[in-house]
C-alpha cells in the first residue's frame, strides 16, 4: 500500500463458539480480523442436505462427498445421518460402534457370525493378512483400526440399510486406498446398501466409482468423474518374483521342484506396475490318497513305476499362490489360478491348501473340493489327544516332556512326517513339531483338482 493511499476499514467478523472467549482466544482471533462470540451450543454443527439433495442419495447406491478439511463434510454428514434417522431409514456409521481397549481379545474375536465369513469381511476392509487376525485393536496402526471399524459396520449392516463412512480411505497410503474402495465398493452392490462416502482425498472419487457425487468445494451436485481401473495383467514370472514375496506365505520352506511361475502386476497410475501377486506350479507327489477320488483308477494302477510315470506326464499341483497385502480383496488368487487352468502344462491340476476353508479361491477359480480323510497317523494323535482329555488349543498352550506318553507320540508323529532328521535331538524341535501337529489337526486341510477338456482333446489324455 503507497503512503499516500488512504487505508480501508474493514468491520470484524464475528465466529460463534461455545468455548470460553479468554484474553489469548480473542487477541489471537483479532489479529486475522475475527470477534469470537459465545452462543449456547452443545452439539456440533449440524447442516442437513436439501430435500432435492436428500432425496437424489436415496436414488444412488454408492454417493460421494468430497471437500477440502473444513469445507463442511461432517456437518453435512451429521445433518444427513438425523435426516435419515427421521425418515426412519436405519444408519450405520464408522466408528460408531464401541471397541473396548482390550489387549486380550484378537480382532478376529470380536467379529460374529462364522469363521469364513469373518475372514471375508476383513479381507473385503484390506486385513487379510492372517498375522493381523491375532492382535488386539488396541496393536493395530491407525489404517488398519480404521479398516476395522468398517469390518464392525459390515458385519452389522443388512439390505436396504445406509452406511456413512466419514474420512472414508483417509488414513491409508494410495495403493492400499485403491484396494479398499474397490472391496467396500463391490461389498456394497452385493449387500444392497446405500454407501455414503466422505473425504479431502480428490483421487478417492475415481477410485469408489461413486453413481452420485456432492463437491462441496463447488457446492455442486454432478456426476462421477471416469473411475479408474487398475488392470491386474497376467503373465510369466520368474523365481525372484516368488522369493520377493514368499515371506507373505503361510508355508516357511519353497515349494517342490517348480515348473512354471505366473505373476500377477498391477498397474497404478502412469505406467507404473507393482507385482501383486505369483502363482507357482510344481511336480506333484507321488502319493496322494484322494487323487482317486478326483481320477477314479488314473493314477493308482497295480504298478507303482506306472503311477509315477503317469502322474508326472499328466499332473500338475499348483504349489503356491501368494498375494501382496496391499493388493489382497482384488481377486488376485482367483485371477492367477484361472488364468494357469486356462492354459495348463498338463490335462489334470492339483492343489493341497490349509487355508481352504476359510478363503475358497481356488474353488472361485473353477477347481473341485475335496475333504481329505485324516491320515492314519493324525487319526492316531487325535486319539492321544482324547486319552489325555486335551483339545488342540490345550495342546498349543502346554509344554510337552519328550518324555511323556504324548511326547512320545508327537515325535513318532514328526518322524512320520519326515521332521526330524538324525542330526536333530527330539526334545530341541518337540516346540515346533506341537505346532507343526496343531496346525495340521485344526486346519483340515483340502485338496483340489481340475481337469482341463481341451487339454485333453488336443493331447489325447484319458485322464477325465
Amino acid at each position: 500500500m503507497g503512503w499516500r493511499q488512504r487505508a480501508s476499514n474493514r468491520n470484524p467478523i464475528q465466529i460463534y463458539t461455545p468455548a470460553e472467549i479468554t484474553p489469548e482466544l480473542l487477541r489471537a482471533s483479532a489479529a486475522f480480523g475475527l470477534i469470537p462470540k459465545t452462543i449456547n451450543q452443545t452439539q456440533p454443527k449440524q447442516d442437513p442436505p436439501s430435500d432435492e439433495t436428500f432425496e437424489q442419495i436415496l436414488k444412488h447406491r454408492i454417493v460421494f462427498i468430497r471437500g477440502a478439511s473444513g469445507s463442511g463434510k461432517s456437518s453435512l454428514i451429521r445433518g444427513l445421518h438425523s435426516k435419515l434417522l427421521k425418515k426412519n431409514h436405519k444408519v450405520h456409521t464408522t466408528g460408531s460402534y464401541p471397541i473396548k481397549c482390550d489387549r486380550r481379545t484378537a480382532i478376529i474375536d470380536r467379529l460374529d457370525n462364522n469363521l469364513q465369513s469373518r475372514v471375508s469381511s476383513l479381507s473385503r476392509a484390506g486385513l487379510a493378512e492372517p498375522s493381523l487376525w491375532a492382535l488386539p485393536y488396541s496393536c493395530l496402526s491407525v489404517g488398519q483400526q480404521a479398516r476395522f471399524e468398517m469390518v464392525l459396520v459390515m458385519q452389522h449392516a443388512s439390505k436396504g440399510d445406509v452406511v456413512i463412512a466419514d474420512e472414508f480411505g483417509t488414513p491409508l497410503d494410495r495403493v492400499c486406498a485403491y484396494s479398499f474402495a474397490r472391496t467396500i465398493r463391490r461389498w456394497a452392490i452385493e449387500k444392497g446398501v446405500i454407501l455414503i462416502c466422505a473425504t479431502a482425498h480428490e483421487d478417492m472419487e475415481q477410485m469408489i466409482s461413486p453413481e452420485f457425487v456432492i463437491d462441496l468445494d463447488d457446492q455442486k451436485h454432478r456426476y462421477p468423474k471416469p473411475s479408474i481401473d487398475q488392470l491386474i495383467h497376467i503373465e510369466t514370472g520368474t523365481y525372484k518374483d516368488y522369493k520377493s514375496l514368499a515371506h507373505h506365505h503361510y508355508l516357511g520352506s519353497d515349494p517342490a521342484t517348480h515348473t512354471l511361475i505366473l505373476r500377477a502386476t498391477r498397474h497404478l497410475n502412469g505406467s507404473q506396475r507393482i507385482l501383486a501377486g505369483i502363482l507357482v506350479v510344481s511336480m506333484p507327489t507321488l502319493n496322494g490318497s484322494w487323487r482317486n477320488r478326483a481320477w477314479p483308477g488314473f493314477f493308482n494302477s497295480s504298478s507303482k513305476s506306472q503311477n509315477a510315470k503317469t502322474i508326472n506326464t499328466h499332473l500338475r499341483c499348483i504349489s503356491r499362490v501368494i498375494v501382496a497385502p496391499s493388493s489382497r480383496g482384488l481377486g488376485v488368487a482367483t485371477k492367477l489360478v484361472r488364468e494357469y487352468l486356462e492354459k495348463p502344462q498338463t490335462s489334470s491340476s492339483e492343489a493341497i491348501a490349509a487355508m481352504g476353508s476359510v478363503c475358497p479361491f481356488l474353488e472361485r477359480a473353477g477347481m473341485q473340493s475335496y475333504e481329505m480323510i485324516p491320515s492314519i497317523d493324525d487319526l492316531r494323535l487325535l486319539d492321544v489327544l482324547e486319552h489325555h482329555n486335551m483339545t488342540i488349543t490345550d495342546l498349543v498352550r502346554s509344554e510337552i516332556d519328550h518324555r511323556s506318553h504324548l511326547g512320545v507320540e508327537l515325535i513318532r508323529w514328526g518322524k512320520r512326517r519326515k521332521l526330524i532328521s538324525k542330526d536333530h535331538h527330539p526334545s530341541e524341535i518337540l516346540r515346533n513339531i506341537t505346532l507343526g501337529a496343531a496346525c495340521r489337526l485344526i486346519s483340515k486341510p483340502r485338496a483340489y483338482a481340475h481337469t482341463n477338456m481341451h487339454h485333453v482333446e488336443s493331447t489325447g489324455d484319458q485322464c477325465k
